[in-house]
């Protein structure tokens, strides 16, 4: 189905959009920007650092799967 309309398409389909929430959390030392995608995982949407060096490195790269354990699980 093609909509040509200058609607916005939030208020065209406002029942299936969910809207995306995008929190801040330290990951290896440097702030990150995250989208949460389950209740124990997030994905990295933005890297929030000055440091040039930083945006070379793998696992702070955008779309990588942060897998988040509680302090007390991580314990154990």
């Amino acid at each position: 189905m093609v909509l040509w309309t200058i609607v916005p398409e939030e208020a065209i389909f406002a029942e299936s959009i969910q809207p995306v929430v995008y929190e801040e959390m330290q990951y290896l030392g440097q702030k990150v920007m995250v989208e949460k995608i389950s209740p124990n995982q997030f994905r990295v949407v933005r890297l929030l650092t000055t440091a040039p060096a930083d945006y070379l490195r793998n696992d702070l790269q955008p779309g990588t799967v942060i897998i988040w354990k509680p302090a007390l699980e991580a314990l154990s």
